[in-house]
């Protein structure tokens, strides 16, 4: 009996362990094992962002643009690869070029899309120095087999938009496809008449 006892408080403990992490525990840069009671850290049942927003699985997140306008720093896909969205190799045969225009494409779709979260996980920064290393808050998304890296490094360079703009999301989708028709009348694939005409379009949602 006080073997079931021991084993049930045990396991109360490490349940009631660091479930819910808050963005301070990450700014007062506590390890994994303090938060999760692992050393190279684990699942973990809501996280209290930067933003103030409480997020727990089946919660929603909601894409801004890649950095820059060039990649996502802070997603990669399932085998591991950070999500290339301006993936040009002058060397490359003419097919692998078209890949990665439509990779490009799918990426540039993103914007503005939602993803639910299935897993959220807190991990050492640094695994080979777990134990000294702050944490990072690691997001298992629904979406093409997606995962966020480091959650407050998207919401800080707007990769995750916490507040989406409806208007801003409208007008930087304008700004991608003006750049898209530019390339065309560089490429003399359009006319001048053509692209002015997209161009006037266009710069109406443009803020």
């Amino acid at each position: 009996m006080r073997k079931l006892v021991a084993l049930f408080f045990v396991v109360i403990c490490l349940c009631a362990n660091a479930q819910n992490v808050t963005y301070q525990d990450i700014r007062d840069q506590k390890s994994a094992k303090d938060l999760t009671g692992k050393k190279m850290g684990g699942n973990i049942t809501s996280y209290v962002a930067s933003n103030g927003v409480t997020y727990t699985i089946g919660s929603t997140i909601t894409f801004g643009y890649p950095t820059n306008g060039k990649y996502y720093l802070y997603f990669k896909d399932v085998t591991g690869g950070f999500i290339n969205a301006m993936a040009e190799d002058e060397d490359a045969s003419r097919a692998d070029r078209r890949a990665n225009e439509e990779a490009a494409e799918r990426v540039e779709n993103r914007a503005g899309g939602v993803a639910t979260i299935k897993k959220i996980q807190c991990l050492p920064i640094d695994g080979f120095n777990a134990k000294t290393s702050g944490c990072k808050i690691y997001l298992v998304l629904n979406r093409g087999g997606l995962a966020c890296i480091n959650f407050e490094e998207a919401i800080a360079t707007n990769e995750i938009i916490t507040k989406p703009n409806q208007e801003d999301l409208e007008s930087e989708a304008a700004m991608q496809e003006l750049k898209k028709w530019k390339e065309k009348l560089d490429l003399q694939i359009i006319t001048q008449e053509e692209y002015d005409a997209k161009k006037a379009e266009l710069m109406k949602k443009i803020k």
